[in-house]
């Protein structure tokens, strides 16, 4: 089916749609249905981040829209970092990666012109890693979650402090919810890249170390209470010393970058 097609298609469902879903759904543009349809087709191949997409005239032929709608299309997707667009010799466009940190970039916009401040995002950000925490710590694959985390049992290891900083994706990854880790940990991504790098810090306090080892413990040990208490623990303290830190800036609007 053509995306032209499609496009018809979706007007259709919103003509029909209950008062209150076309409250907040609009039209389509050709560009978006394009966009969906290229993305279901990367799905639908099982292609990888690095794979290769058709040339630009192929997927017009595929897709039968225009070229500005096709570009338009490849750049709403090249935004959003699920592909890549490579100029020059061996141009061509690739699949990306699905990252917390492209999702946080949207998101920011939205917090901003919701009016969001910082310091709404540090409480969301005290809420949402203990969710993650607890379910890292009911896992099944008891050995996975052993083999990621016991680097961090021991409060002097360099290899805790020089990963300190990943510790968080880890604890998301083993949650082992793709939805979770992926929506929660794009606040921890715009603490991190917003709010934690404004204090400048070069390498991981000692406490930061000890605290993300008792979070490790608390997941090994498979108990989820004790898990998300000591994230929620660890991540208020982080938040305290933040306000302290720069109290005028948890009052600022949340910015985009």
């Amino acid at each position: 089916m053509s995306a032209r097609r499609k496009l018809g298609d979706a007007a259709g469902e919103a003509a029909v749609a209950p008062n209150s879903y076309e409250l907040t759904r609009r039209t389509l543009k050709t560009s978006e249905v394009v966009a969906l349809e290229i993305v279901r087709d990367i799905v639908r191949a099982n292609m990888q981040p690095g794979d290769r997409l058709p040339l630009e005239a192929e997927m017009l032929v595929q897709y039968r829209v225009s070229r500005s709608s096709l570009r338009e299309a490849l750049r709403l997707l090249e935004v959003q970092g699920l592909i890549a667009i490579r100029p020059g010799p061996g141009a061509g466009t690739v699949v990306g990666r699905v990252l917390p940190g492209n999702l946080s970039r949207t998101l920011t916009l939205h917090l901003h012109m919701l009016g969001a401040n910082y310091d709404d995002l540090l409480e969301a950000w005290v809420e949402t890693e203990p969710v993650l925490a607890r379910l890292a710590a009911q896992n099944p694959d008891r050995e996975a979650v052993r083999e990621r985390l016991s680097p961090f049992l021991e409060d002097g290891h360099g290899w805790a402090v020089r990963e300190g900083l990943r510790f968080h994706d880890i604890v998301a990854e083993l949650a082992n919810n793709q939805v979770l880790a992926l929506t929660l940990r794009s606040v921890g991504f715009i603490v991190a890249e917003q709010v934690l790098t404004s204090a400048e810090r070069g390498t991981l306090e000692d406490h930061i170390v000890h605290h993300h080892r008792k979070v490790a413990e608390a997941i090994i040990a498979g108990d989820p209470d004790l898990a998300a208490n000591c994230m929620r623990d660890h991540i208020r303290q982080e938040v305290e010393e933040f306000r302290a830190y720069w109290p005028l800036k948890v009052g600022e609007k949340v910015q985009w970058r």
